[in-house]
């Protein structure tokens, strides 16, 4: 598995000192974050010689935009909703105390202190309601009463770094990292672990907060030096010196260890990184940053997260850099933090992943941190050695790592949720209020985190779990998680659960410590369906003043839904896909009466039973776009005999796009399912419309014909066209213009050739679709049909017996006699029987016990010869091919868990997968394959031949 990076590599170019000084200095429009505070304000010519004399010299001073007073509002005196104007006096004219009183009061606020010089008033400060402050200044402007109004700006001991590259570090100043400082620049209790590619611990800007407590899991020893670059660049970030006139400053004065989980080229594995977490853990870190990541769950890794979390640990993770709204892992499980990336103006940066599952945004374009002090491979990508410039939500990782530190070192006693949801409430929103699936809740602000003061009560309903649906008469767990946001212990903590309004279960919770969670489930058993609002709620605690938290709702409907199951392909993992799902799932009602429930997470996984289908109680299937035999998506012959067995007791079935191509072609085997010839081979192109032949097909209610979408993939037939060509007794149903797509039926069963599952929800009709196909896909049974199926091992060893099963099975809605049914090796019959009556929706087995002498590669066939009034006769033989030989033992040199291995092993081949150590009992093994090892050197490797050669 080759771990990708979260890192946006960019060409890096030589640029001189005053460019990079002039680039990094260049500010926003509106703030800057220059440590002189007057700087934050776009500075205007002087314009009060141009103006008549008796004009206040303020009309024209346009520092200060009162009419946006948040541009400037996190750096003034703010108290709830009001703040504080300075205004200053004219010594050339008298003003009246009663005159700015007057206006003051007329605005609801007051005069809250005098300035004075030597007896003389200089200015007053006036504290308004935040709304009124525009029109104040206006009104004391046209009336002439002030030489200058201002904010009343917030000052500070000015912690500017000496660091010497301070000037080039905008991400630390963005996210008020100086500000910060001032109260905590880290606490060398606090233990941070990389997972990474290692850290050059000999920098001089990173030696003293590295501690060796760490492991190289890419070479097996306990010297986690960075051999690629990445590791160091992300460590950099967090805990590079601060203060010591050298270098870049780190966000926080903490200890970082290095689990070294990615070798020189940047790759790992999966128990490499469970590794590097589950030690991490083990030596006590309070703190996981892991800027590394891929398409796809791991149970290893997964487990390893999840030890980290039970055990304490905060973890934070990049989201990934392919602009996509797929999970990316590990920083999509609830456990993590998932980051992304902004850039100097607080844009989304344009590579960053999106979605409901990120958490946080921080900064992430052009970073400018540590690099090893020696030559790694990222220099020979252009990155500079010592110090360099990189991009990424790698690089937005750690920003939030340091500010955790921060926060951690400042609150030691804190609990990890507490320190997580205090993370998340002192943000900066961007984006769209509150949550959003760019930002996440906010991109992180340090100097919020350190200086907001924690309040005295405060208990927050953190989570409500529901069900999906609840059918009627039937019990609902609701699963809810309270935490004690505030600094107090609490105690008969009242817990409330109402449907509609009304109170249908409620919970005590006897002793709550200060920023501790606790979860509790509440039963819920409603008896008619329909739409219900469930509201989760907190009974305010005495002293308890903020209480927009301790309220959570969901929708949930009540009623039995029909359940489409969506098999290993896809549409388990795609983003695009998953939201689409989630559409239908919750607003069904947009598309009809019926309720449906798309579950995409039960049969993700290989080697799919007949068992494990009907365990999901499914009434459809759904096989979307299954077009990587990578991914496991390319169905096995168990897998497709036991869809045609679930299938044809009347369920339905519904694929789309890629299942049917040139690179699964196993999946063929699906076609005669709908009526294709299974022995045609498909490419791909792009079609945009589908013009619908049979517009009163019930697949068709409410879609426009024809039926318009945005340019995406389709299969096609390897001839060009969807043709007469491709069909055995399917229909098409729809056709693209030039009949480069198509909608084919067969007995209830549908393909939809274009890939229409990925299309945003707003399109609409692409969802009417899927919704019409899954309300009426069902399996149509024929008046006569019979279906075998065979089990019998793919391979066997000279002498070996094994027990040869076929069934039988009259999947239609008559009864049949005389069914005969035959066992054949090689066309030899070794066994047969006629069955007498055979009912429908029944199932009759044979046997054969067969024990073969020689090798050889020999065809298995149960076959039932067609019955009168059998239409479709392709499901009346089954053959498999069974390979029979002595085992040969192999030896597998490099990559861990390969498909190589994988494929020798079905195909029974003793494959072991070994290092260059194999020399020393290269006699046990019949063959050897180099399968992209290390390099172990000269030496080993010739060495190596003349033993291989010699044995």
């Amino acid at each position: 598995f080759n771990m990708h990076l979260a890192l946006k590599a960019t060409k890096a170019e030589k640029i001189d000192d005053r460019t990079l000084l002039n680039s990094a200095q260049k500010p926003n429009e509106s703030i800057s974050f220059d440590t002189n505070w007057y700087n934050i304000f776009k500075n205007e010519e002087d314009q009060t010689s141009k103006n008549s004399e008796n004009k206040s010299s303020y009309i024209n001073d346009e520092r200060w935009n009162f009419e946006n007073i948040h541009s400037w509002s996190n750096l003034t005196y703010i108290d709830g909703n009001k703040t504080r104007l300075i205004i200053g006096i004219d010594s050339q004219k008298i003003l009246e105390t009663s005159q700015l009183e007057d206006i003051t009061i007329k605005y609801k606020g007051k005069i809250v202190n005098r300035i004075s010089i030597q007896g003389e008033i200089k200015a007053f400060v006036v504290e308004l309601p935040l709304e009124f402050v525009a029109k104040f200044v206006e009104e004391v402007n046209s009336k002439e009463l002030t030489s200058y109004v201002e904010p009343n700006m917030k000052v500070q001991v000015q912690l500017v770094p000496n660091d010497t590259y301070w000037n080039l570090q905008w991400g630390p100043q963005k996210i008020e990292a100086d500000w910060a400082w001032n109260t905590t620049i880290g606490s060398s209790e606090i233990l941070v672990a990389f997972i990474d590619s290692g850290i050059d611990y000999t920098h001089p800007d990173l030696t003293e907060n590295y501690i060796p407590l760490g492991y190289d899991w890419a070479n097996n020893d306990v010297n986690p030096l960075d051999d690629f670059g990445h590791g160091t660049h992300c460590a950099g970030i967090v805990a590079a010196v601060l203060n010591n006139s050298l270098g870049i400053a780190g966000l926080a004065q903490v200890r970082v260890i290095a689990e070294k989980v990615l070798n020189y080229e940047g790759i790992g594995y999966y128990d490499w990184v469970a590794e590097g977490i589950i030690h991490a853990t083990d030596v006590g870190v309070d703190i996981i940053s892991i800027s590394l990541g891929g398409y796809g769950e791991s149970e290893l890794i997964y487990e390893a997260i999840k030890y980290a979390y039970n055990s304490g640990v905060l973890i934070v993770a990049a989201a990934g850099n392919d602009n996509t709204n797929i999970k990316l892992y590990p920083a999509a499980y609830e456990e993590v933090i998932a980051v992304t990336a902004t850039d100097q103006f607080d844009n989304v940066a344009w590579f960053s992943n999106y979605g409901e599952w990120v958490e946080l945004a921080a900064p992430g374009v052009d970073i400018y941190s540590t690099m090893p002090t020696y030559h790694v491979t990222m220099n020979d990508w252009g990155y500079s050695m010592n110090y360099s410039y990189m991009s990424g939500t790698s690089m937005a990782c750690p920003h939030v790592t340091g500010v955790v530190a921060l926060i951690w070192s400042l609150y030691p006693n804190k609990t990890r949720d507490w320190i997580r949801l205090w993370l998340r409430q002192n943000t900066d929103d961007l984006g769209d209020p509150g949550f959003d699936i760019n930002y996440g809740y906010g991109r992180v602000n340090a100097r919020k985190t350190i200086e907001q003061t924690p309040p005295t009560h405060e208990l927050i309903a953190y989570e409500l779990i529901t069900p999906p649906y609840v059918e009627p008469g039937t019990a609902g767990i609701i699963n809810a998680t309270i935490l004690n946001f505030g600094e107090n212990d609490e105690v008969n903590i009242t817990l409330q659960l109402f449907a509609n309004g009304t109170l249908v279960d409620f919970e005590q919770i006897e002793y709550l410590a200060s920023g501790n969670i606790s979860k509790v489930s509440i039963s819920w058993i409603p008896s008619l369906e329909g739409l219900y609002n469930l509201t989760f709620y907190v009974v305010p605690v005495l002293g308890e003043t903020s209480l927009e938290n301790n309220v959570l709702w969901k929708y949930i409907y009540v009623g039995t839904p029909v359940r489409a199951v969506v098999l290993h392909s896809a549409g388990n993992v795609f983003g695009e896909i998953l939201t689409n799902w989630q559409v239908l799932s919750n607003e069904w009602q947009l598309f009809g009466e019926t309720m449906i429930y798309i579950d995409y997470t039960s049969l993700n996984k290989d080697e799919i039973t007949y068992y494990d289908i009907v365990e999901t109680d499914a009434d459809v299937l759904i096989i979307s776009c299954a077009y990587d035999p990578w991914a496991g998506w390319e169905f096995t012959d168990d897998e497709i005999q036991a869809i045609e067995q679930y299938v044809y007791e009347g369920h339905g079935l519904i694929a789309t796009a890629g299942t049917l191509y040139m690179y699964v072609p196993n999946n063929n085997k699906l076609a005669s399912l709908f009526g294709l010839d299974e022995t045609v081979m498909w490419t791909t192109t792009g079609t945009d419309l589908l013009h619908i032949i049979n517009t009163t097909h019930p697949l068709f209610s409410n879609i426009p014909n024809p039926l318009v979408f945005p340019y995406l993939g389709t299969s096609l037939p390897y001839d060009g066209q969807w043709n007469s060509n491709e069909l055995v007794d399917g229909e098409y149903l729809a056709l693209g213009h030039y009949l480069e797509s198509a909608i084919v039926t067969r007995r209830g069963l549908v393909y939809i050739s274009p890939w229409l599952e990925v299309i945003p929800p707003y399109y609409h009709h692409h969802l009417q679709l899927l919704y019409n196909a899954i309300t009426w896909s069902r399996y149509q049974k024929p008046e006569h049909e019979l279906v075998v199926s065979l089990n019998v091992p793919s391979h066997l060893e000279p002498g070996e017996s094994t027990l040869i099963n076929a069934t039988v099975t009259n999947n239609g809605l008559n009864n049949e006699t005389a069914v005969e049914f035959y066992i054949l090796i090689n066309g030899e019959v070794v066994n047969s029987t006629t069955v007498s009556v055979l009912p429908a929706e029944s199932s009759f087995e044979i046997s054969y016990l067969w024990t073969p002498i020689t090798e050889g590669t020999f065809n298995v066939t149960a076959y039932a010869p067609p019955i009168t009034g059998e239409t479709l006769t392709t499901n009346n033989k089954f053959t498999k091919l069974v390979n029979v030989m002595f085992p040969i033992r192999v030896a597998v040199l490099g990559d861990y868990a390969s498909q190589l291995t994988n494929l020798l092993l079905e195909n029974g081949i003793i494959a072991e997968e070994r290092d260059w150590d194999v020399i020393e009992n290269i006699y046990d093994y019949k063959a050897i394959v180099i399968n992209k090892p290390y390099d172990p050197g000269e030496s080993t490797f010739l060495t190596f031949i003349e033993t291989a050669d010699l044995y």
